[in-house]
């Protein structure tokens, strides 16, 4: 960054201080204000919206993964034996309890 002389900075200074300032038209508060307010509603109802989504979706994906680990179960516990059974048949191997 090049340095600047005090003189050049006193001058861009004075130039901030002659600056008027300017006034926005009336209905520039009130529109926005209403932007505001209207996207402050939509959030709201949209987040409750998805809140209920996200809710929904998340008990249907506990319940298929409850429903599924309990049939695999199953499924184990029924072919465990069998497939024990079978794998010591292929190696000529005999299974005593």
């Amino acid at each position: 960054m090049k340095p600047i002389s005090d003189e050049q900075l006193e001058h861009d200074l004075n130039i901030f201080s002659t600056a008027k300032q300017v006034d926005a038209p009336n209905f520039f508060y009130t529109s926005v204000y209403a932007k505001m307010e209207k996207k402050y509603n939509s959030n709201e109802v949209s987040f409750s919206l998805q809140s209920v989504l996200v809710i929904a979706t998340l008990t249907l994906f506990i319940f298929l993964n409850s429903a599924l680990l309990k049939k695999e179960i199953n499924i184990v516990n029924n072919n465990t034996n069998e497939h024990i059974e079978a794998l010591a048949e292929a190696y000529d191997q005999t299974i005593s309890n």
